[in-house]
């Protein structure tokens, strides 16, 4: 398991991902949709719980082992996010007249960037975030 990048499962957490190709043990875990419904009401540690049964059943491996061996663990409910509002960047019919509005000067200068400002089909990743920044370090430095 040296070279694993996802891993996708039928479990309670069902998306997981490595840091692969570079060596960090981080390993995160996703869930989204009507799965996190059920999840709701539980606060980090009950998360975390959910977490390490889900990888518990994937990899066949007693949760107390899995337990022994974490180092850290951290959860982000973007359900309860304020900001986020449970939800990735989606588009709209006004997404691209939004975009044209928060990408074009006027005025005092304010840059906005970020996965709901990229332009291209990757919206609302990670990648599409860093494109956007990129774009938008490029604006600044042309200046």
């Amino acid at each position: 398991m040296s070279d694993l990048l996802f891993l996708l499962s039928d479990e309670t957490i069902p998306v997981w991902w490595t840091q692969h190709p570079t060596e960090h043990p981080v390993l995160t875990g996703w869930v989204a949709g009507p799965r996190t419904k059920r999840m709701a009401d539980l606060d980090e540690k009950g998360l975390i719980e959910k977490g390490l049964a889900s990888l518990s059943e994937i990899f066949g491996l007693a949760p107390q082992q899995l337990t022994r061996d974490l180092v850290a663990a951290r959860t982000i409910d973007w359900a309860k996010d304020p900001f986020a509002g449970g939800a990735y960047s989606y588009a709209t019919p006004e997404t691209r007249m939004a975009q044209s509005r928060l990408s074009s000067p006027d005025g005092e200068v304010v840059f906005f960037s970020g996965e709901a400002l990229y332009r291209g089909p990757e919206m609302g990743t990670v990648e599409a975030a860093l494109a956007s920044g990129r774009e938008t370090a490029r604006t600044i430095l042309r200046g």
